[in-house]
This record gives C-alpha cells, structure tokens and sequence, in this order.
C-alpha cells in the first residue's frame, strides 16, 4: 500500500497533477516526511523539476522546502536534473519551446527561492555551475554567478573549475559569460587555478584547440607561465602541433611566448608552498613582519572583531585630526612681515603713522592667525607625532576596509580629504611659526607618513594576490577543500 503511494506519488509529480499530491496527502500526510528521511532518493520535486513541471515544482517545494537541496542517488539535486531536461529539449528536433521555457523557469525560481541551491555538488563534485558551463547555458550560467558568485570558486574531483569545464567541452560562449565575469569583478586570478595535469586556463584552451579562446586569455594571463609538467603555452602547441589549429602558434608567437628552454633564468616555474616556506623573506614580507602583518590577513578575521577595529581606528583617527586643526596653545593675530616673525595687530597703524619705513621682504604686512606654544620645537615636537597618530590611524582603517565592497572608493576620499584639509591647515597654522627647515622638514615627514599609510594595504594586496597566480593557495582558494566541505 505504501509502494503503490509512492509510485503515485511520482506519477502525479510527472504528470504536474497537483490535485492528486493533495489527495494523497489526505490520505497520509506524513508521506512526504518518509521520503524527506532517506538520504539520497528521487523526490517528487527531482522527477517535477526533470519533466518541467513548474507549478507541480513550486508546491512540493511549498509543502517540504528541504526537498530543494535533496540529492538522489548519483547526487543530483532537483537544479540539477532541471538543466539537464533543459539539454535534451533544446536537442530534440523539432523543440517544444513552451516545454523548454518550463525548464528555465524551474531552474530561475530555484536559484532565487535558494541560492545555495547552486552549490550542491553531483557525483564527481559537479555543481550546476560546472554543468551550465559544460552544456554551454549561458543563460543559466550567467544566472548562477550573479545569485552565487562563490560558486567560481568549486572545483570537480579533477580540480576543474567552470573555465576548464566550458574550454574542454567547446562551450564558448559559456567561456565567454565566464570571462566577462571574472573581468568584471576583478578575478582574474582565478584563470590561473590548476586543474589535477597542473594546466591552467590557457594551457587547457591551447590543449583543446580553441583558438578564440586562447586569443582571449592571453590578455590577462602570462603567456610563458609552465603548467605542472614544466611547459609552457608554446611547449604544449608544438608537443601536439599536428593536430591543433595553426591560429594557435600564431597568436602565442604574436604574443612573444617562448619554449621553456628559451626562458631567462628569472623565468621559474611556481615554487611549491614547500619552496615558499624554504625561501627567504622578499622585501615586502619584510616590510609587512616588521610591521606586525607578516601572518596576518584581513579576511581571516571576524567581522565582530573587524567592527570593533574599525569603531577604535575611526575614534583615534578623529582625535587626532580635530587635535591638528585645533592644537595646544592660544590663537593670536598679528601682523606677518613675510619672513616668520609677527608684530601685535594694533600696532599695525602705529607703523604707518611713523616716519620708519619697515620693509617686509616677502610683500605688504598682514593679518594672520598664528597659534602661540611655549618653544618652536616644542611645536614641530607635538605635530610630528600627531602627524605619526593620525597617518598610522588612517593605515589601519585601510587596512580594514580592504576587501570590504567600495573600499577603493573610501580610500580614494581619504586620501583626497588629507591633501585638501590636513595638508592646508597645516599650511595655514604652522608656516608663519617655523622657520624654512623646520616646515620642510615637517612637511617631509607628512609626506612620507601619507605615502607608508597607503602602500601597506597595496602591499599586504599585492603578497595574498602574488600568492594566489603562483598556485600556492590553489587548492586552499581556488575550489578548495574548506570551500567545497562548506554546509549547505
């Protein structure tokens, strides 16, 4: 009697018979729940979702929403089988349009009912995404990355992501999609994940005789990088010269590849994270380990942490600029005489009605607001190191926001609010109170404070993305291990 239920059950779901799922819930309503405790099993939503029927989909998902993350017994889930009865429709001749938009229908309400949906991973760790790629949906495919882009980052049992699933299946208008994508939003990076032959993106499209393709990549990858078996791009052309494309050796030899043995000895193949930790420090892991940065990174740390950080950064930060607009000290107005030295205001008509011409070197006396400390030095002494104060504050909230979405923008506007107001109160406060070696040396150590609170960012930028091309966080980053073992 159960049997017959189940097989009913499926039957209406191929069907898209709603009426009869309800009937058979009246009869037993916890038919659905003994489906829901098999691990891996066809649901009815797989065997809806497989046929194309969208509102048969949309209720079984209504009444057991766990259902949309099920996997049956090759690990599909419901997304799955939706893109693949999307493929067979499009190959049948003639297409039934209707049916093929059913499809695509199921598989956009999925992806926005759960984005997750798009990391779920079939037999071999194909997720969607792979198989979108592999069967050259653009549509879908451009759909997954804009609800998921995390899903870029999965890799198959093969360590394919979804650029060598689209080069080695032909799909180039997927690869096209993918490009686009990863230019778009800065991960390029990501073309140069290794699949388990050690070839990156290039070497697989020179590999698969995909000219066009290779005709793209090469203008955002390195052309003489060696894949895992020592050879360049041009190596891999002439090992297999008889059976590829002759546009292909001509666009490399167009973009001034080289054989590995014709390259400089500069020239190496990634170090292995073994060699790295070997190695010694290069100047800007030195930089960074004296700086107390060297085995830190900002994505490692919490984002509660983070925000206390950034509340204690913004304080000092604040402190330390009203501090330089406002410091220690009276304001006084005097008369400048263009050379440093200040004469009281209300003697200013006492100069005029005298016969004694004073003569002001630097132009006509003035006006000017100074701010009066007990000694010169005792001055420079307190900008300096609110100077130090305010640029290492701005440091640190750069450093904070990195990675965060428009940090490049806020930086920029930090870096434009320094220039236009700190720089100009300090032009305005300060010049009439120093003497020339004294303000240029102020003005030196502002300078270089401003340049060291914006190159240590690009710095600790420029180490993680050196890491990432190399291929040392390859299988850490790029469709790694933590990624791939993430909950669903």
């Amino acid at each position: 009697m159960e049997e017959e239920r189940l097989q009913r059950l499926q039957n209406s779901a191929a069907e898209g018979n709603v009426d009869t799922l309800f009937s058979i819930l009246a009869e037993d309503p916890n038919v659905l729940e003994l489906i829901n405790r098999i691990p891996f099993v066809t649901t009815p939503l797989h065997t809806a979702a497989s046929c194309g029927k969208v509102h048969f989909s949309r209720e079984i998902v209504n009444l057991k929403p766990s259902f949309a993350s099920k996997r049956d017994r090759l690990g599909r889930s419901p997304l799955h089988l939706a893109l693949e009865g999307k493929k067979l429709q499009q190959r049948r001749s003639p297409r039934d349009l209707d049916l093929e938009e059913n499809y695509q229908e199921i598989v956009t309400w999925l992806i926005h009912y759960d984005r997750e949906l798009v990391l779920v991973t079939a037999k071999g760790w194909v997720t969607p995404l792979h198989y979108a790629a592999e069967i050259d949906d653009e549509s879908s495919l451009a759909d997954f990355l804009y609800v998921c882009p995390s899903s870029i980052r999965k890799a198959t049992v093969k360590w394919e992501n979804a650029v060598h699933v689209a080069l080695k299946n032909g799909s180039l208008r997927a690869f096209k999609v993918l490009i686009g994508w990863l230019r778009r939003f800065d991960r390029e990076p990501i073309l140069y994940s290794e699949d388990e032959d050690g070839n990156n993106a290039l070497h697989t499209a020179i590999s698969e005789n995909q000219p066009e393709a290779v005709k793209l990549l090469i203008k955002y990858m390195e052309v003489n990088r060696k894949n895992g078996r020592g050879l360049t791009a041009l190596d891999i052309f002439y090992d297999r010269q008889g059976s590829l494309n002759p546009e292909v050796g001509e666009i490399l030899r167009g973009a001034k590849a080289k054989r590995a043995s014709q390259l400089h000895p500069q020239h190496k193949p990634p170090k292995s994270l073994a060699d790295y930790f070997r190695s010694d420090l290069s100047f800007m892991e030195s930089i960074l380990k004296r700086l107390g940065l060297g085995d830190q990174s900002i994505k490692t740390i919490p984002f509660k942490v983070r925000n206390v950080m950034l509340v204690v950064v913004v304080l000092i930060t604040t402190a330390t600029y009203e501090t330089a607009l406002s410091p220690p000290g009276e304001l006084y107005r005097g008369v400048s005489n263009g050379v440093g030295n200040l004469q009281p205001a209300n003697n200013s008509t006492a100069i005029s009605n005298t016969a004694t011409t004073t003569i002001f070197p630097k132009g006509p006396p003035k006006l000017v607001d100074s701010i009066i400390m007990l000694r010169s030095y005792v001055q420079l002494i307190f900008s300096v190191l609110n100077f130090f104060a305010f640029f290492t504050s701005l440091c640190s909230l750069s450093i904070l926001i990195t990675g965060l979405p428009f940090s490049s923008i806020i930086s920029a506007s930090m870096c434009l609010m320094v220039c236009s107001f700190y720089f100009a109160a300090m032009e305005i406060l300060f010049y009439q109170e120093f003497t020339n070696a004294e303000y240029t040396f102020l003005m030196f150590l502002l300078a270089i404070s401003a340049l060291a609170a914006y190159c240590i960012p690009v710095l600790m930028k420029g180490q993680e993305d050196e890491l990432t091309i190399q291929g040392w966080q390859r299988k850490l980053s790029l469709g790694s291990f933590k990624v791939q073992t993430t909950k669903i």
